[in-house]
């Protein structure tokens, strides 16, 4: 497996996880957890800046980056399908879970749809976990 194949995988996995969760965001998160939030999201002009869309995608795209770099690591479960999940369960549950946790404990955040983001955040780096399984990862040897 070449160095290209990987970052063309990479890149379509990325792809598929960012607008997946853009689009569960739009229109489904942020309708809910907004009112939630009590203030603590960007709304308007200030939400769409280019520096916070590029704040926003790279802060997606190192988990999706870990997810990925995981699937290539990880020696069980012997699968791509397996490794992809198991990978996606693990970045999210320290990189989406813990972190939100933390910043419903540490700052004025309501933790439910904190909560909420977390299953989303990780649902969509799952799904480009297993794209990228699928591209890069399915001959990968294992043992």
């Amino acid at each position: 497996m070449t160095g290209f194949k990987i970052l063309l995988a990479f890149l379509a996995a990325f792809l598929v996880s960012s607008m997946l969760n853009w689009g569960v965001a739009a229109f489904i998160l942020n309708p809910w957890a907004m009112p939630l939030f009590d203030g603590f999201m960007r709304t308007g002009e200030d939400s769409a800046s280019g520096l916070n869309i590029f704040k926003m995608t790279a802060g997606f795209a190192l988990p999706q980056l870990v997810a990925c770099s995981l699937v290539l690591a990880l020696r069980k479960p012997y699968g791509w399908a397996g490794r992809a999940i198991t990978a996606s369960f693990l970045v999210g549950l320290g990189g989406f879970f813990g972190t939100y946790t933390f910043l419903s404990g540490w700052g004025n955040v309501n933790w439910l749809p904190l909560m909420g983001a977390a299953v989303a955040d990780t649902v969509c780096i799952a799904l480009g976990a297993l794209v990228f399984a699928f591209m890069a990862g399915r001959k990968v040897p294992v043992g």
